[in-house]
């Protein structure tokens, strides 16, 4: 049985015949000897990633698709370990440069290892940022290396979250799918399109890519709809009698303003109060004085007056107000409070400690509350202190308790337009 990621669609394929002629007579996939890639593989989960991987041009192959200067209409996201020469392919037919071409005789694919080259670490983020604010569907080949990687939860967290994007999650391969992905798929409610089972003919993967294509036509027609009711109904530009309803482009452009200030409000920002790291995978509060984007680090000032560790990186800092609801999940990389500190008279007052941790488990209060059960992700081990009264090495509070760790996306978008 195949799912077509549209509620109460299911279908089953036989070996099919082949309908959509290749785009590209090989997709890659010549005998031309991978290059080593540019750039070691992102950090494990339970570390933050201080800098984005280079692209992999060379462990992914290329795909030509149209001119990637265009207008793009759908963005994939994926993990490079699924493309051919990554230490998780397995076959072309879960590939996602495979998908991507198949499907780029449809759509107009936003795809990293055909649109960019390697970048510095606040290009990485921007370039994808813009062209992700830009599409109309958000398309996530989502294997359980993808639900592992933290750019690639970042990613899909900024698409829905952020930019409120349609978001076609396709599994593309067998195996469990990480907690915080799947809360994600969850929360949105869309059924996955699923596409893990083993395809036995180019014919039949070329069946599944046309299910997958009208899939994505009508959540791109359902924009382009909401999108003209809202021109028609809600949306106006200035304030002069008579004036009528915007165009479709200005629309356009005021649904952008809104998600920007969306994100902005995500944003640790100039004089905003945050919780960062210090030393020792130790956090306290602190007031932004500027953002560094060469080095992706912010600039900080204690609310102890201590002047040393000033300097922290952007994914490990969080701002110091309630979080949304939906970024604390299972799996969530939370900062929480336990324990406190004394002042030294002269050199700096006390405050309350932060720890970096992991949520393994929530339950839902009043409102848009969570109480939420974890446990801290640094040990003795880590070097992190762990003598401090009150430790503890689980922790329990309300979601309201907790902060989450700003997303390079929402960052990195954010300062680029200020």
């Amino acid at each position: 049985m195949f799912s077509c990621g549209v509620s109460g669609c299911t279908f089953t394929f036989g070996t099919g015949t082949q309908h959509l002629d290749h785009l590209v007579s090989n997709h890659g996939y010549s005998a031309q000897p991978a290059a080593p890639p540019s750039a070691p593989p992102s950090a494990p989960p339970s570390a933050p990633p201080s800098a984005p991987p280079s692209e992999p041009t060379s462990s992914c192959p290329s795909v030509i698709f149209q001119d990637p200067t265009l207008e793009h209409d759908i963005y994939i996201s994926y993990c490079p370990d699924n493309c051919l020469g990554g230490s998780a392919f397995t076959s072309r037919y879960q590939d996602p440069n495979h998908i991507a071409a198949a499907l780029s005789r449809t759509f107009k694919p936003w795809v990293a290892s055909v649109c960019l080259g390697p970048k510095p670490s606040g290009d990485f983020y921007e370039d994808r940022a813009l062209h992700l604010q830009k599409v109309k569907v958000f398309v996530a080949l989502i294997s359980p290396e993808y639900s592992q990687n933290d750019q690639c939860k970042m990613e899909y967290q900024f698409a829905l979250l952020s930019l409120k994007k349609p978001v076609l999650p396709v599994i593309i391969a067998p195996g469990d799918i990480s907690s915080t992905i799947q809360a994600y798929i969850d929360q949105d409610g869309r059924i996955p399109f699923k596409m893990e089972s083993p395809v036995g003919s180019e014919g039949e993967f070329q069946e599944r890519m046309e299910y997958l294509a009208d899939a994505i036509k009508k959540m791109i027609n359902t924009v382009n709809t909401e999108r003209e009711t809202s021109r028609l109904q809600h949306l106006t530009i200035g304030n002069g009698a008579g004036e009528g309803p915007p165009s479709y482009e200005q629309a356009v452009e005021q649904e952008q303003a809104r998600l920007g200030q969306n994100i902005r409000d995500r944003v640790p920002q100039v004089g905003d109060h945050v919780i960062a790291h210090w030393q020792q995978h130790s956090y306290f509060t602190a007031t932004i004085v500027r953002f560094i984007k060469s080095t992706m680090k912010f600039e900080i000032r204690w609310d102890d007056q201590d002047e040393s560790g000033r300097f922290p990186d952007l994914t490990m800092v969080a701002l110091n107000k309630v979080p949304d609801w939906r970024e604390v999940t299972v799996g969530s990389r939370v900062f929480f409070p336990q324990g406190s500190y004394c002042g030294q008279e002269g050199v700096r007052t006390g405050g309350m400690r932060y720890h970096e941790g992991v949520v393994t488990r929530t339950e839902p209060c009043s409102g848009n509350r969570l109480r939420c059960f974890g446990h801290h992700l640094k040990g003795g081990s880590d070097g992190k202190w762990v003598t401090y009264k009150d430790y503890n090495y689980n922790f329990t509070c309300f979601s309201d308790d907790l902060r989450v760790a700003a997303n390079p996306y929402n960052v990195t978008h954010a300062y680029s337009n200020m």
